[in-house]
Parts: C-alpha cells; sequence; structure tokens
C-alpha cells in the first residue's frame, strides 16, 4: 500500500495521486524526472525515479492506455486467419467478375 504525506499541503495523499496530480499538470509525456522536481515542489517530498516510473505504468494501465499494437494485457494480437466467411467472398467475388479480375484485383493489392 502506498504512504501517504502527512503535511499540512499533502495530507492524506498517496504517491501514486502525486504522481497521478503531476502527470496531470506536466502531461502524459513527462519524465519520471520532471515529475520528481514538480513533487518535490508541491509536496516537498522526493520520491525515487523508480517509483514515479512505476506509478506511471499504474496509472496508465488503470486508464486503460497501452502501448500501439498490444492488447491491454500487454500481448500482441494474434495474427487473423483465414476464416471459412473469408473464402465464401472469394468465391463469390470470383463467380460475379471472374476469375482473372480477381487476380488483377489481388495483384493491386499485394
Amino acid at each position: 500500500m502506498a504512504r501517504t504525506r502527512g503535511d499540512s499541503e499533502g495530507k492524506g495523499v498517496s504517491q501514486k495521486e502525486m504522481v497521478r496530480l503531476a502527470i496531470e499538470q506536466l502531461g502524459g509525456e513527462a519524465k519520471p524526472l520532471a515529475i520528481q522536481e514538480q513533487i518535490k515542489a508541491k509536496f516537498n517530498l522526493e520520491l525515487p525515479p523508480t517509483i514515479i516510473s512505476n506509478y506511471k505504468s499504474v496509472l496508465k494501465r488503470d486508464a486503460g492506455m497501452t502501448p500501439k499494437g498490444t492488447s491491454p494485457r500487454g500481448r500482441k494480437p494474434a495474427r487473423s486467419s483465414v476464416q471459412l466467411s473469408d473464402l465464401e467472398a472469394v468465391k463469390v467475388l470470383v463467380g460475379r467478375l471472374g476469375s482473372d479480375q480477381v487476380h488483377k484485383l489481388v495483384d493491386v493489392f499485394a
């Protein structure tokens, strides 16, 4: 559990909340050292950059923000395989346009 700050300015404010407030003020791309300076100025408490980085990650995860190309659990999404419905759609196109036209269409997208 996060410790809280007991002075008059930060009474009852957890370390996680201090990091959240600093990020809110500095922006989501703020580096841990900038966040550390903000917390030091506002709450007169110096949190180590590693703690700040961990809380920043937790806050991003809690907000549902993940790096591009990953699922919320941090894994890359599996490549989708060809579904039967995909093959049926190709068959309909071949029937409607002819195999030569579908082949040309595939070449355009390849």
